[in-house]
């Protein structure tokens, strides 16, 4: 039993971090464009839903008119679907990264996404993006392709002012842990929540 014991108390004694930037200190409240809108997505519909969240159109428990916002579902995401895919200035082999590693914005669907950040924070909303897309990931190919890629995707997510970033298993860039380094070293006094 003591062997037992020594065991139980050297495998629980294992240190856990976080990215303690003192955001998401709870599940995170909001809407996500992807289970209503898909691949179908614009910009003149993720700020109509911005504009949603905060109408008082709804009496809560004691009559007051409130918002979704007011409930605490403050943050609005836009998920797959903003980028263009395969456009001609897309890097050899790749989707929707340039040769320099920078995202290709579909500017059709979203004319001006600095100007839809803007809009949500008016609304004193969040806005977040989604990173490492399905839709057309991107595979690189080389450590550098990926790191250019990376750091083009934190430019671009600092550069249009979203406040969380989601990222999961499509495409290659998913080193959780390098993006979240970038993040801190590109921007020291704006904590991004990284969702996954």
């Amino acid at each position: 039993s003591a062997i037992i014991l020594q065991l139980l108390l050297s495998t629980t004694n294992t240190a856990v971090t976080a990215n303690d930037n003192g955001l998401a200190m709870t599940p995170p409240l909001g809407w996500r464009s992807w289970n209503l809108f898909g691949a179908d997505v614009n910009q003149y519909l993720i700020e109509s839903i911005m504009d949603g969240m905060v109408k008082r159109t709804r009496r809560d428990h004691l009559g007051q008119l409130t918002s979704l916002c007011d409930l605490g579902y403050c943050d609005v995401g836009l998920d797959d679907g903003w980028q263009y895919c395969d456009h001609p200035s897309v890097a050899p082999g790749m989707h929707y990264h340039d040769k320099y590693g920078k995202p290709i914005i579909n500017s059709t669907r979203f004319p001006d996404f600095k100007k839809m950040t803007d809009h949500a924070h008016s609304l004193n909303l969040t806005s977040g993006w989604y990173g490492n897309n399905c839709i057309c990931h991107d595979n690189c190919q080389t450590e550098e392709e990926c790191y250019a890629q990376m750091e083009g995707d934190v430019q671009a997510l600092l550069y249009f002012n979203f406040d969380s970033w989601k990222l999961d298993g499509c495409g290659s860039q998913n080193d959780l842990v390098t993006f979240n380094r970038m993040i801190k070293e590109m921007s020291p006094n704006k904590p991004i929540a990284v969702e996954n």
